[in-house]
């Protein structure tokens, strides 16, 4: 009877034993974690304080216009100053639901890239809910309005039908993005005349070589003195050697830049 009693307490309580050992190192461990988010709990509650307010100031917010000329006017105001452009502005179609309405417009215009860019940004990074789609820019190409575009768009404006939100402003609440380049921009096109009867430094010719300045004969047989940085039709004197006896110009010919020196006879 004693041996079989040794027998059980040997077998199964030290089982039980080891259960409880691993038990106890897994409590340790998750004790532990515990302990290590309750020692981060301010930081981390900081952190999702911060989080909730960033969202909130970038939450987009049901628009306040509830028809087309509450919109027509939000769109004007975007389009102030720097963000001007000539723009038509066409009502489509309006669905209302619940606690919203959908209002499509069809938008186009025409003005210089930058102030697209600027507009659109306005209108994207607003806090109101306009969605742009199916944009289309195309430049123009002609000398007097170089950098300017044709654009359209499909703009859809979800407006508060209900008064769910308090008034807002329409204000970009973050810095909108630095307008760096107009990649509509024509890299080839036409050059202006020579109206302001500037020298030609490809009909002129070179007739002395000073310490900073050039003398030469025009495209009309006049005598020029021209100082480094002074312009020439299309373009600038920008060096002037004494030692080659040369002067080298810096031409713009549609978008072609070519380098021209003229050294003396």
């Amino acid at each position: 009877m004693v041996g079989a009693g040794w027998s059980r307490f040997h077998w199964v309580e030290n089982a039980e034993i080891d259960r409880l050992d691993k038990e106890v190192v897994q409590k340790k461990e998750q004790l532990q974690e515990h302990q290590e988010i309750a020692n981060n709990y301010d930081n981390l509650a900081d952190r999702y304080q911060t989080l909730k307010e960033k969202v909130n100031e970038n939450a987009k917010l049901l628009v306040k216009a509830k028809n087309a000329d509450q919109v027509y006017s939000a769109l004007i105001s975007f389009g102030k100053d720097r963000a001007f452009t000539y723009m038509n502005f066409i009502s489509v179609d309006s669905t209302n639901y619940d606690n919203f309405g959908l209002l499509k417009f069809d938008v186009s215009g025409e003005g210089y890239y930058r102030n697209l860019n600027q507009f659109v940004n306005r209108i994207e990074y607003g806090r109101s809910l306009f969605k742009i789609k199916e944009m289309s820019i195309e430049p123009l190409t002609d000398l007097e309005n170089l950098g300017r575009v044709n654009y359209s768009f499909k703009l859809e404006s979800l407006y508060d039908r209900k008064s769910i939100f308090e008034d807002y402003s329409l204000e970009p609440t973050r810095e909108l993005p630095v307008y760096t380049y107009n990649s509509f921009y024509p890299l080839i096109h036409d050059v202006k005349e020579n109206e302001e009867n500037l020298p030609d430094v490809e009909a002129s010719k070179l007739l002395s070589v000073g310490k900073n300045f050039v003398s030469l004969r025009d495209q009309n047989g006049n005598i020029q003195y021209l100082y480094e940085g002074d312009r020439v039709y299309l373009g600038t004197l920008i060096t002037v050697d004494r030692t080659s006896n040369s002067a080298t110009f810096k031409l713009n010919e549609g978008g072609i830049i070519k380098y021209i020196t003229r050294e003396l006879d």
